[in-house]
């Protein structure tokens, strides 16, 4: 049995769904949200069983081929209780964790994503190009790092909102302190060029050139998307970036700039891509099928 984890109704669960569909393979999709108000799990730590019931239908765990992760969905527990939330999390958690390499991707690739600054750094020992970066709360380090560069974006550190051009405005006395008071940044120097998105899925690299004036292209309404092949050192980099940050598929953001040099921004371990397989044609989908098929 293979598992979907996310939103019924999502594209991406829907898009592989459906290739599994093709490939008369058995799947169950399940919503993280729905645990505990409707699905429920049982764990026993001293045999190691543990049992998903999703929609009435029984699941050991040990049954589970494989699972496409496609987002983790707060679990719904009905209150506002503190420890019935815990509660809930920690007994997910173990069902994540207990599937290991089994999930695509495993939860500590996962987690790994969330430390975007430690990704970056292990990206960068390979030989790949990473723009200039600073993260930190150091109101010096800031305003040195931003004379050093002549534009600078800044974003979260762990990501979830756009990346925007950093203004003098955002370098006041005022601002500065206040913002930094309450979280670190990363500032990056601005790459003036072309966004990139490849999806590498075991062997398989497929990329597509994402045309947009706006500084972060998912501010953009109007984007155009354009297949291309990756020069082969940059692809071979592709496959090792997923290699090393231990992911089984990923899809990775890079920044090619006027010279046609690659900047690696970012390697998601569950990015969108059904709004790209629309425009390009791109068979994310069904090589993302044939992947937890074969695990």
């Amino acid at each position: 049995m293979i598992l979907l984890m996310g939103a019924k109704d999502d594209a991406q669960i829907l898009s592989v769904a459906t290739q599994l569909d093709a490939m008369q393979q058995e799947y169950s999709v399940f919503d993280s949200s729905a645990f505990p108000q409707i699905d429920t799990i049982g764990y026993q730590p001293q045999s190691g069983n543990m049992v998903l019931k999703i929609g009435g239908q029984t699941l050991a765990l040990a049954d589970v081929k494989s699972m496409y992760w496609r987002n983790y969905l707060a679990p719904n527990h009905g209150s506002d209780n503190p420890i019935a939330h815990k509660d809930s999390v920690s007994l997910l958690k173990s069902v994540l964790n207990e599937l290991g390499a089994r999930a695509k991707n495993s939860a500590a690739a996962v987690h790994f994503h969330q430390e975007k600054p430690r990704q970056l750094a292990a990206v960068a020992k390979l030989g790949v190009k990473i723009p200039a970066t600073y993260v930190g709360n150091d109101p010096l380090a800031v305003r040195e790092f931003c004379q050093q560069h002549s534009e600078v974006i800044f974003k979260p550190v762990t990501g979830g909102d756009y990346a925007h051009l950093l203004t003098e405005e955002h370098l006041s006395v005022e601002h500065l302190n206040k913002s930094l008071r309450q979280a670190p940044v990363t500032l990056q120097r601005f790459i003036k060029g072309t966004n990139i998105r490849t999806y590498v899925i075991g062997d398989e690299v497929f990329s597509a050139e994402i045309r947009s004036q706006h500084t972060d292209f998912r501010t953009d309404g109007e984007i155009e998307l354009t297949v291309i092949e990756l020069p082969e050192h940059v692809r071979q980099q592709a496959l090792a970036i997923k290699t090393t940050l231990g992911l089984a598929w990923t899809g990775i953001d890079w920044r090619r700039d006027m010279q046609g040099d690659y900047y690696f921004l970012e390697a998601n371990p569950s990015p969108m891509f059904a709004n790209f397989e629309t425009y390009t044609g791109l068979p994310v989908a069904r090589h993302l099928a044939q992947l937890l098929v074969a695990a």
